[in-house]
């Protein structure tokens, strides 16, 4: 259990710190995946809702097999459509032909998020045993590991000095290992030619010092799943714009019984991609421009306070020892009314012909009093520097962003991915799924990184692996102060920040 009420700290943040504390971040994200999600402050005795039906809940450490039915998001709809012909329904230029590389006697070692729609992690490894590893001779080990412990794991590496030759990384963790990954600007510029540049977002978290340290992949968006009947019999006969209107109408909600449901614990995505956009949204943010902290302001204040004012009228409490999937599956078991996720609460529905299928329809995220902000999850892959295969590994990286690819892995996803540029984005594939899907669409383009407006830097990395601005909420919707809560905050950014 970790205090978040123990006094901070000041400590001059040197690079061996600034990893150290990386590392340590990243062990509490494992512990969060091995023992549940880590309530982020006071003791709880809370469970989230359990699962119904049973085979609804995701199997966080399970790998993926063919005819297997993974949990999180059952097997892929029978009738899941791939894009026809991917490298011409696009405006990208084709991608230049030429003979695969003769990597024979080449070993490379990768480490993967396990997808919440593991058909997706199905078919990608059929794709790298049947066309990569058959055209070039190499020999290719994929772990697919929750995406909660590839931080642990690539600390370990980066300290190690060995492990697999490519890693995924997420939110900032480029500027957190530089010190660790291969320049890859060539394979970017490559990968630019077929998907446009790189959405901001990306482009903020894969180039590193004036270069590329990673290879953007794909984007991951948030939007709401709710029960279009449930909010009509509470008065909305939409889905609100915003916090304000959601909070009112998830009042009238939650007194029958159907709250709205939102993760607040120490879990990778969902509680960080909503405290974040909450906090934008009321005009809120970390730094200023400069990377100076600028936390404690009336408008944080008045962001973690509406939380706090709201968390008991309108929210299922248990969220505050949620991780990822637990949301997911109170969803899906019909205990909560709306929550906040990606494409993959959807997809489960669909693929286990849910009877409240047609009563859930999707929406952006709401808005606070300065717009509406988002964020996503900008997953990109790295090569470690000592690797011994970096040609290789660059082949393959450019390898899985071909359109004969990555098309057909974005297909089975449903939306759960969107691509890394405009023109990879902006494909037919989107009008082959369900029309509540295609709220996903052009999501990057809008979605900010952490540290906004400031630079998505090594600090605003360590900040979020800390979850400095999650158990900012936390502590306020626990009973302390916002007030005291933001000062809290504030005192952690200096830590980082000095």
């Amino acid at each position: 259990m970790i205090d978040l009420h123990a006094p901070h700290r000041r400590l001059r943040l040197t690079r061996r710190r600034f990893l150290e504390g990386a590392v340590s971040a990243s062990g509490v994200l494992l512990l969060t995946a091995c023992g549940g999600a880590t309530a982020p402050a006071a003791k709880t005795d809370a469970k989230p809702a359990d699962p119904k039906p049973a085979d609804a809940k995701p199997a966080a450490d399970a790998k993926p097999a063919a005819g297997a039915s993974p949990a999180a998001v059952g097997a892929a709809p029978a009738s899941s459509p791939v894009p026809a012909s991917p490298g011409t329904a696009q405006s990208a230029p084709a991608a230049t032909t030429s003979a695969p590389p003769n990597l024979k006697g080449t070993t490379l070692t990768i480490l993967h998020d396990s997808s919440f729609i593991p058909e997706a992690d199905i078919l990608f490894k059929k794709q790298i045993e049947e066309s990569f590893m058959k055209d070039t001779g190499a020999v290719v080990n994929i772990e697919f590991v929750n995406q909660n412990d590839i931080a642990a794991k690539v600390s370990a590496s980066v300290q190690g000095g060995s492990g697999p030759d490519i890693v995924e990384s997420g939110h900032g963790w480029g500027h957190v290992y530089k010190e660790g990954l291969a320049d890859v600007s060539d394979v970017a510029e490559d990968v630019k030619r077929l998907t446009g540049d790189f959405f901001p977002q990306f482009e903020a978290y894969s180039k590193v010092d004036g270069k590329y340290l990673t290879v953007p992949r794909s984007f991951l968006g948030n939007a709401f799943h709710y029960r279009k009947s449930w909010f009509q019999e509470a008065g909305a006969a939409k889905f609100p714009e915003t916090y304000d209107e959601l909070h009112a109408v998830g009042a009238k909600l939650k007194a029958n019984g159907r709250p709205l449901g939102q993760c607040l614990g120490h879990s990778v995505n969902d509680p960080n991609i909503w405290c974040y956009t909450m906090l934008w949204g009321y005009g809120g943010r970390e730094v200023d421009e400069q990377g100076k902290v600028a936390i404690r302001s009336p408008e944080t204040i008045a962001a973690v306070k509406a939380m706090a004012d709201a968390w008991k009228p309108a929210y299922d409490e248990t969220g505050l020892a949620w991780d990822d999937a637990s949301n997911n599956r109170a969803f899906l078991a019909e205990t909560l009314s709306a929550t906040q996720n990606g494409a993959s609460v959807y997809w489960v529905a669909t693929n286990d012909k849910l009877p409240f299928l047609t009563d859930i329809d999707l929406a952006l995220p709401v808005g606070g009093p300065k717009g509406r902000v988002t964020q996503g999850v900008a997953w990109s892959q790295g090569i470690m520097k000592y690797t011994k295969n970096l040609d290789a590994a660059k082949a393959f990286i450019r390898w899985t962003m071909t359109n004969d690819v990555w098309m057909p892995w974005f297909g089975v996803a449903q939306g759960f991915y969107n691509g890394v540029g405009p023109r990879q984005d902006d494909n037919p594939g989107w009008n082959t799924f369900a029309p509540a899907l295609r709220v996903f669409k052009g999501f990057p383009a809008t979605s900010r990184a952490i540290g906004w407006p400031g630079p998505a830097d090594q600090r605003a990395a360590l900040a979020l692996a800390k979850y400095i601005v999650v158990d900012m909420f936390a502590r306020a919707v626990q009973g302390e102060s916002a007030e005291a809560a933001v000062t809290w905050a504030e005192g952690e950014y200096r830590t980082i920040y000095g």
